[in-house]
């Protein structure tokens, strides 16, 4: 993203990554056809185009909140109220292509400046997620990275696990081996 500095404090490669991710995912969003939203991306996506691209766009929008709101001081931040997401996700999903696009360019930007003015003692703060999970901001960064990286496969339009960087695979995969390895601890 231009004009995106590493903020002080933060997690300097999960930033770099989530920035990066999210540059891939505009370039094969600018190369979609405004035709072609409405058409099946990958057919191992979760869903369809506009909701990939919707949930990138609101996702930022949660986490842009999130940082603005620890940074502030706020007790208990949360991305969004119970229920709020789903439904930002799925009004975002009917937008026409132009607005989409806007969403999600917008809501980056709005993303990096979130991170960019946390300061350095509180990106180790907590919020929570629409669900009430708590959620670590200093984590959003990858959550930002993963999401973005995947999402660019899952539009249909050329993005590659070629394409990404090795740092990505390596968590992508101890993430997987973590899922399908049950907790010892509590079996």
């Amino acid at each position: 993203m231009t004009g995106a500095r590493t903020p002080l404090g933060g997690p300097a490669e999960d930033l770099l990554l989530a920035y990066r991710g999210t540059a891939y995912f505009l370039r094969f969003l600018a190369q979609l056809p405004e035709d072609e939203y409405d058409r099946p991306g990958d057919p191992d996506a979760p869903t369809d185009r506009r909701t990939i691209i919707a949930t990138v766009g609101y996702d930022a929008r949660g986490w842009a909140s999130l940082a603005e709101a620890i940074g502030d001081g706020a007790p208990a931040p949360a991305t969004f109220a119970p229920g709020e997401r789903d439904a930002a996700i799925s009004l975002g999903a009917s937008l026409p292509p132009r607005a989409l696009r806007h969403l999600v360019e917008h809501s980056a930007v709005h993303l990096a400046v979130g991170w960019r003015d946390l300061p350095a003692n509180r990106w180790h703060e907590q919020g929570v997620d629409d669900r009430g999970v708590p959620i670590a901001i200093d984590r959003t960064p990858w959550l930002r990275a993963r999401q973005t990286w995947l999402a660019a496969v899952d539009l249909g339009t050329g993005g590659s696990f070629a394409d990404f960087p090795l740092s990505v695979i390596d968590r992508l995969a101890a993430e997987r081996r973590a899922a399908l390895i049950p907790d010892r601890q509590h079996s």
